[in-house]
């Protein structure tokens, strides 16, 4: 005998299958539901109502954050790629010359500070206040 004579080809039966089960754990879930909150009290049902009304509140955001994460890492991975295609070029350095000027002008110049100019040191007084009682005596 052949499985399908026997009934036991379910592949004709397979797509079916699946709905019934779904149909059926739809069923059993609002019959849970209509159990369990004719049991509540109303302080507990408006919990409960909050609690799934938040989840429903964050299932677009995690969406919207869950697109922007995934476009970030794309464009990561696309900019790796492009470094390595391109090449392990050098680093640019620039290196700033001493305080001597070469070739310019001593006046400043646009984008830095101006320049310490070199002097003559002038010797500094300070006045302690309130010094008086700090030194010792002898």
């Amino acid at each position: 005998m052949e499985r399908r004579e026997r009934g036991l080809d379910f592949r004709g039966f397979g797509g079916n299958a699946r709905h019934v089960v779904l149909v059926l754990s739809v069923v059993l879930a609002a019959a849970l539901a209509v159990v369990v909150g004719r049991q509540m009290s109303t302080e507990a049902m408006a919990v409960v109502i909050g609690v799934v009304c938040g989840i429903a509140a964050s299932i677009p955001t995690s969406l919207c954050l869950l697109v922007v994460l995934t476009r970030r890492d794309r464009q990561q991975v696309a900019g790796t790629r492009r470094q390595a295609r391109q090449g392990n070029s050098p680093p640019v350095v620039v290196i700033q010359g001493s305080g001597e000027t070469q070739g310019r002008s001593p006046g400043p110049q646009a984008g830095y500070w101006p320049a310490v100019q070199p002097g003559p040191t002038v010797d500094r007084q300070f006045h302690v206040v309130g010094g008086d009682s700090l030194t010792v005596d002898g």
